[in-house]
C-alpha cells in the first residue's frame, strides 16, 4: 500500500503524502496540485493523466480519490460541507486548512448521493 504519490516528468519530480492531498485542480494543460499546509505545486499534466497516475500508483487507496466534473480531483477525506444550492464544496482538515470550490450543481448533487451511498454501505 503506497502513501505517496509521485509525479516525474523531465527534470522534476513532485512527492505528495496521500493524507496531505486536498484536491487537484485543472488549468488547461496543466493542474495544480494542493495539499493541507497550503502548498500550491504546478505540474504539466492534464487532469485526466493525473487521474490514470493516482489509480496505477495508489491501489485501493485511489478509491478515496475521486474526479468531480472537468476541473477537480478531490480527497474525499477533506469534504467538509456540501451545498448544493450556493453551488458550494468545503474542504477542510478542522485544523487550519480551509478552502471553497464552486463545481456545478450536478457535480454536487453526484457527489452527494455518493458520500451518502458510502454512508449507508458502512452502515449495513
Amino acid at each position: 500500500m503506497k502513501d505517496h504519490l509521485v509525479i516525474s516528468k523531465g527534470t522534476e519530480l513532485l512527492r505528495v503524502p496521500v493524507a496531505h492531498l486536498v484536491y487537484i485542480e485543472a488549468d488547461g494543460n496543466y493542474s495544480h496540485i494542493i495539499t493541507r499546509d497550503g502548498r500550491k505545486a504546478l505540474v504539466s499534466f492534464q487532469l485526466g493523466h493525473l487521474q490514470d497516475i493516482i489509480e496505477e500508483q495508489l491501489g485501493e487507496i485511489a478509491e478515496s480519490i475521486i474526479r468531480i466534473g472537468k476541473g477537480f480531483i478531490i480527497n474525499s477525506a477533506f469534504i467538509y460541507q456540501i451545498d448544493v444550492a450556493k453551488q458550494k464544496l468545503v474542504l477542510s482538515d478542522c485544523n487550519g486548512f480551509y478552502t471553497e470550490l464552486s463545481p456545478s450543481k450536478e457535480v454536487l448533487r453526484q457527489l452527494k448521493f455518493w458520500l451518502e451511498s458510502e454512508l449507508n454501505s458502512t452502515e449495513e
